[in-house]
Order: structure tokens, then C-alpha cells, then sequence
């Protein structure tokens, strides 16, 4: 816990886009938050010092209890400290904004979806969600340095690791990925998925995107990041394309690399199960088509076959 503290307080665009976004709604003096996931209290301790009338940090882990320390070092009393589940509150003030800076390296990993949405009670008419959305992007990744790294099964000591290998190409991978490693062209990079706070949202999510060769390529995998708009006009981004943070893109191999010439496609359909029961699930399953759109080879991959018990 205490390690992923750490690279978060040392992640300068995460904490100056989220400082951006609380001075935007925070009106001094009046201003009530509820801090969901608070972790160290960084974004409550932030708001105390920009004038926010009263945070409640919820936070069920441990860190919970470093954090009223550090409040009391840095004379913050303006917090309550709620050490549970927020699904497990029950009474709260109605407050005017909810903060919540759950988001994984996969945007959902964390639940954000099922604690937004059960935290919504805690908010006035009108209360202001940051995030305010998230949009998740998909692009094929035709460099193979990603799939020479986590396909490693032929040993080269005449063993067949299949039943290894089947596991390990089941999961997703926490990977920074090169731009020079994307499919390149204006309209490779795609939006998938978008989730609106304001609106009712489910926690389970379905994308299908297809790319057309112009030209002869191989799809080695595919690369997906995120987006938040934390409020109107403050982005926070983890492509491979902008500013680095402490997350990471994530990686989805295949089983094997598709190769195609002109004219044909490549389909992919995914599929993100985030509710609680779950925790996370991802499906992708990958369409190869000729130039008519014929179904060539398909392959699909479930991070279910990739657990390891």
C-alpha cells in the first residue's frame, strides 16, 4: 500500500491536474467533500488548504490511520476519518463534491464504476463527480518487442510449455508502450468505451473496433489507455502520446500475430466486467476478415484462463 502511496505522491500531473480540478469547484468556506478511496488524504489535505468547509475521507485500509497522523502534523482539522468500505457508510451529510482518484493502469481495475455509483447518495442535488468521465482508448500495437517479451514459452530445451503459455497470454499486461510501437495513421487510435458520471453507468462494458490494411502489417497486440476529465476543460491522460505518469498503458497479447495484406481487417471486440463480485475481467477477442469481410481466424482470450490459482 504504502508503495503505491508513493508513486502516486511523486506523480507531478496526477497531483497538479487534481489540484487544478478542486480549485475550480472548491468555493471557500462552503464547499463539502467526500474523498472516496483517500489513501494518504492528499486531495482532502489539499482542499482543507484551499478553503473547502469539510472533507470526509473514506478509506477502508490501513493507510487510513497515517493519514489522520499527517493531519494533525500539518494542523488540518477540518476531516473526519471514516476507516470502511464506502458501500459500508450509511449516514452522511449530503456534500457538494465527490472525489474519488480510484483509477487503475486499466481505468476499471479498481471499481470506480460500482463506488461511484453507490457514492452518488452522498452527494447534494446538482454535486459535482471528479472525475467527471472517463473515455478509454484502443490502438493495434505492430512493433514486437511487447510480444517478444511475454511469449518466452519455446525455451529452445525441446519442452512443450503450452499449458503455461495458454495461461500467460490470457492476461493483460501493466506496459509502457512506445509510440513508435502503434499502428500509425490519423484514424488508428480508438474510443471504445466512455463512462459519464452524471448518468447512470454499468460496470460492465463493450467496444468493437475494426482496421483495414492499406498496406501489408502484422498485429502483434493491442495497446488500451484512458482519459479522465476530472472537471470541464482539466484532462488527466495515460497515453503513450502525452505527458508520462506513475500509470502505465496496458497490454493485451495475442494468442498469435495476425498478418495482413491490403484490403483485409482486423476486428476486435472487448468485452470489461468491473462489478464488485468480479473485481475485473476482460475478454478481447480478435477477427481476422478478408476484403469481403469473411471471417478468416478468429482467437479470443479471457483473463479467467489467465488466473493461476
Amino acid at each position: 500500500m504504502i508503495e503505491l502511496q508513493r508513486k502516486l505522491l511523486g506523480d507531478r500531473v496526477r497531483n497538479a491536474a487534481f489540484e487544478k480540478a478542486l480549485k475550480k469547484v472548491i468555493v471557500p468556506g462552503k464547499t463539502t467533500i467526500v474523498d472516496l478511496g483517500s489513501g494518504t488524504g492528499f486531495l482532502s489535505f489539499l482542499a482543507s488548504r484551499m478553503g473547502a468547509k469539510h472533507c470526509t475521507l473514506i478509506e477502508y485500509g490501513d493507510i487510513l490511520d497515517v493519514s489522520q497522523k499527517d493531519a494533525v502534523r500539518n494542523g488540518i482539522t477540518n476531516c473526519t476519518f471514516i476507516k470502511r468500505h464506502s458501500t459500508d457508510v450509511r449516514k452522511l451529510e449530503p456534500v457538494e463534491v465527490l472525489v474519488s482518484e480510484t483509477l487503475g493502469n486499466y481505468a476499471l481495475e479498481e471499481n470506480i464504476i460500482e463506488s461511484v455509483e453507490d457514492a452518488k447518495r452522498f452527494l447534494k442535488p446538482k454535486g459535482i463527480i471528479i472525475p467527471g468521465s472517463i473515455r478509454q482508448f484502443v490502438c493495434p500495437v505492430t512493433g514486437d518487442r511487447l510480444a517478444k517479451e511475454i511469449d518466452c514459452w519455446d525455451t529452445g530445451h525441446d519442452l512443450d510449455l503450452s499449458e503455461a503459455r495458454t495461461i500467460a497470454m490470457n492476461n493483460m499486461y501493466v506496459k509502457t508502450i512506445r509510440p513508435e510501437e502503434l499502428l500509425n495513421g490519423k484514424d488508428a487510435i480508438r474510443e471504445w468505451d466512455s463512462v459519464d458520471f452524471k448518468n447512470k453507468n454499468a460496470s460492465i462494458r463493450t467496444g468493437t473496433e475494426r482496421w483495414t490494411a492499406e498496406k501489408p502489417m502484422t498485429i502483434h497486440g493491442f495497446g488500451l489507455w484512458w482519459e479522465a476529465e476530472l472537471v470541464a476543460g482539466i484532462t488527466l491522460s495515460t497515453s503513450p502520446l502525452e505527458k508520462p505518469t506513475h500509470w502505465e498503458q496496458i497490454y493485451l497479447p495475442l494468442l498469435e500475430p495476425i498478418e495482413l495484406r491490403n484490403g483485409q481487417s482486423c476486428e476486435l471486440h472487448l468485452h470489461s466486467d468491473s462489478r464488485f463480485e468480479v473485481k475485473i475481467n476482460l475478454t478481447w477477442e480478435a477477427r481476422m476478415l478478408d476484403a469481403a469481410g469473411k471471417t478468416i481466424a478468429t482467437q479470443k482470450m479471457d483473463m479467467q484462463k489467465g488466473y493461476l490459482i
